[in-house]
């Protein structure tokens, strides 16, 4: 019975065994290819393969070295041993195989390594005449001490070979002769068994003389700048001059010796090309292309002091885009409290809040960027305070508009009260242009009235349409921002914010959600009207006009844009305009002599005036001064105000701001500017455009103007008219720009 329960035991131990080796760990084993110690020399290398047995997962295995030498390009089935390059003895190592799933199975591999007496260095670097040289050569395997020594040839003059028994030798000096230079070296190691090994070092003539410098410091509009340009190799002393080009205005002429000072006044990049001259014989030269890039000075910040409010009118990416907001500027390069509302197509958003920064420079221009949005705009300060501003960044958005000071006296719904006209622009629900002016009547308590609109699109006009709405601002507001309604018959109810500039003016932005372009969209300005419900047929009188327009003709649209004269008789009812136009980089002269008849509201109609066909519709502000919103096809859509003549030249002196009205389409060019003209006939302009090319800041031009005694003139740039320039007073212009995008551009003091 003793004997049955020990066999069942074995039996189970050996039952046992049994399911252990199906885990896959006992049996294992290693091999190695080679299986024999294999001989290598020294600096070569030995390809190993490991090949494990009974191992289900194929995990392979890890390597492990002992002695000299290292493993490359390991595997979990193969290695490649490299010898030591140098060795003074033979020697051996040992590579190691261990499975990774059983541990304790392993293989080794022995190799021997020969020590081979030889060289290691097998050539030499080139030298320079005249500078520091260092080379060695090294030998190994073999027992120290060497001795060495040079048995043919020679080393090139100013060289000489080191006192060494190590395994190297160096060759330093400084090389005084121009060549090639070929000799032998022996060494000998301690048994006195000698090695030659033949070697060449060239010594190249020094290199040519060179314009070290290859950037220079940016500097600062009304800052001193100096600095000074650096020559390398050649012979000392050197001469600078520039050669192609300029460098920045204000800068002094380049000194000999090669000191770039001065003040400049003009902020961009300035390129030009100097030369420097050796004193060798005969002379070197060489010559650099190089920039400096003159940064705006902030001398001008205070210019921007308190509370401001803005609207931008252009397009994105994503289609019509437009914004308005309100900041509050420190007077030093810091904006808070800031919230804007933007609009286009696919996204709306609302009372976003923002900080800032921004800087004015000398000339009155600047930017401001708005932190945390990713939006920055160039601006053009007018001596009052305010501004005219373009988007000016990499958002993708192409708009303009007006940067206005606030009155924060008016931040309340009391406050806005009266009649008041306006004019927004903008998107129909077809994603076309659109148009809309009228007028209306607040309360003071939150209600419009006495409504009446006309407006353009891609689907046709309305005219004289009735309508009503309601308007608030929260109490203790300190940005301005309120809210308004509009509700006509028939076209349901629109929706507005609007900014406070004063209890006589609002910038407002429509804030209805677009999305892919389902409904209108349009952002303008609401001014207060000087006498509502009392306008007259004297009411209009003379005024300078500004139209744009998107003609569309067989699959085409052409920007249209028009500046000129509309002189209306009261006693009479006649008008008659005198304009120039753009349409698309093609001029033409406007004419013609109509009718008008003016509403008690402001509201004028216009026939046969020649400004477009059919005529288009204003609402008066003041006297000869309103929107202009089109029934034609290309929505004309505009503004204009009451001019007094006559002019002289000397009407045109001092310095302007100036800037774009909102673009006609998507590539248009916009553009803020600070002009100057000395009321003789010269005027300069410096300018930040954003248009195909990208952002150009402060790009400067010069030229001449001539000007006839009714206001109207030309601005020739480079020998060609750059702009019809037509006077509003001695300060306030607007200019009909040339160029094939037909923009407007309007000018303040």
């Amino acid at each position: 019975m003793a004997r049955f329960r020990t066999l069942l035991l074995v039996l189970a131990v050996l039952s046992a065994l049994q399911f252990s080796g199906c885990s896959g760990k006992s049996g294992i084993t290693v091999s190695l290819s080679p299986s024999t110690t294999p001989t290598i020399n020294q600096g070569a290398t030995q390809s190993i393969t490991a090949t494990v047995s009974n191992d289900s997962t194929n995990a392979g295995v890890t390597w492990t070295l002992s002695g000299p030498g290292v493993l490359n390009d390991s595997s979990t089935t193969s290695v490649t041993y490299v010898a030591p390059s140098v060795l003074s003895a033979n020697t051996s190592a040992t590579v190691t195989a261990t499975s990774i799933t059983n541990t304790s199975a392993a293989a080794s591999l022995t190799i021997t390594i020969d020590a081979v007496f030889a060289f290691i260095s097998n050539s030499l670097e080139s030298g320079t005449l005249g500078v520091p040289y260092s080379g060695a050569i090294s030998a190994g395997g073999a027992a120290t001490p060497f001795t060495w020594a040079i048995i043919s040839g020679s080393l090139p003059p100013g060289l000489t070979l080191s006192n060494s028994s190590g395994t190297s030798v160096s060759i330093a000096g400084i090389p005084t002769v121009v060549g090639s230079f070929n000799f032998t070296v022996q060494v000998s190691d301690a048994t006195g068994t000698p090695l030659s090994q033949s070697f060449t070092i060239i010594i190249a003539p020094p290199p040519a003389l060179s314009v070290a410098t290859r950037s220079l410091a940016s500097g600062t509009v009304g800052e001193a700048y100096s600095e000074a340009l650096q020559a390398l190799n050649g012979t000392p002393p050197y001469s600078w001059k520039v050669v192609a080009g300029n460098l920045p205005a204000g800068f002094s002429p380049l000194s000999t010796s090669g000191i770039i000072s001065g003040t400049p006044t003009t902020a961009g990049t300035t390129n030009f090309t100097v030369e420097v001259t050796d004193s060798a014989k005969p002379a070197g030269t060489a010559s650099a292309d190089l920039s400096i890039t003159v940064d705006p000075n902030a001398a001008n910040d205070s210019k921007l002091n308190g509370n401001y409010a803005f609207l931008v009118n252009g397009f994105d990416p994503n289609g019509r885009f437009m914004a308005a907001g309100s900041f509050v500027a420190n007077g030093a390069g810091g904006i808070s409290n800031g919230v804007i509302d933007t609009n286009d197509p696919a996204n709306l958003q609302l009372n976003q809040s923002f900080s800032g920064t921004y800087l004015i420079g000398l000339e009155n221009l600047g930017t401001m960027t708005f932190t945390g949005l990713g939006r920055t705009f160039a601006l053009s300060m007018m001596a009052n305070g305010n501004a005219r501003i373009i988007e000016f960044d990499n958002t993708g958005a192409q708009a303009a508009g007006l940067l206005l000071k606030q009155d924060t006296s008016a931040f309340s719904t009391a406050q806005i009260t009266g009649g008041f006209a306006f004019g927004f622009l903008g998107a129909d629900p077809q994603g076309n242009r659109y148009g809309v002016a009228g007028e209306f009547s607040a309360d003071g308590v939150g209600s419009l009235s006495a409504g009446q609109l006309d407006d353009d699109g891609s689907a046709g006009a309305t005219q004289a349409a009735a309508f009503t709405g309601s308007y608030s601002i929260p109490a203790a507001s300190t940005s301005g921002r309120g809210t308004m309604s509009i509700s006509v018959s028939g076209q349901g109810t629109t929706n507005y914010s609007f900014y406070v500039v004063s209890a006589s003016e609002l910038l407002a932005v429509e804030i209805d959600q677009v999305v892919g372009q389902s409904r209108r969209l349009v952002a303008g300005t609401i001014l207060k009207q000087s006498t509502p419900g009392a306008f007259q047929a004297s009411s209009l009188g003379a005024s300078v006009f500004e139209t744009s327009a998107l003609e569309v003709s067989a699959g085409s649209a052409t920007p249209q844009s028009q500046v000129g004269f509309l002189t209306a008789t009261a006693g009479s009812g006649d008008i008659t305009i005198s304009a120039d136009q753009n349409a698309g980089g093609v001029l033409s002269a406007v004419s013609g002599n109509g009718k008008y008849s003016v509403a008690s509201n402001g509201r004028v109609t216009l026939t046969n005036s020649a400004i477009a066909t059919p005529d288009p519709v204003l609402y008066l502000v003041s006297p000869s001064q309103g929107f202009i919103v089109g029934s034609d096809p290309g929505v004309i859509f505009g503004f204009m105000e009451a001019q007094a003549p006559p002019f002289t030249a000397a009407s045109f002196s001092g310095s302007y701001a100036g800037g774009s009205v909102a673009p006609t389409t998507a590539d248009a060019t916009s553009e803020v500017d600070a002009a100057t003209a000395d009321g003789v006939s010269a005027v300069a302009f410096v300018t930040d455009t954003n248009g195909a090319s990208g952002l150009n800041p402060e790009q400067s031009s010069t030229g001449t103007y001539a000007l006839a005694n009714n206001g109207r003139g030309e601005i020739t740039l480079n020998g060609s008219v750059a702009a019809i320039l037509y006077m509003i007073s001695p300060a306030e212009f607007w200019a009909l720009p040339t160029s094939a995008t037909s923009p407007v551009e309007m000018f303040q003091q």
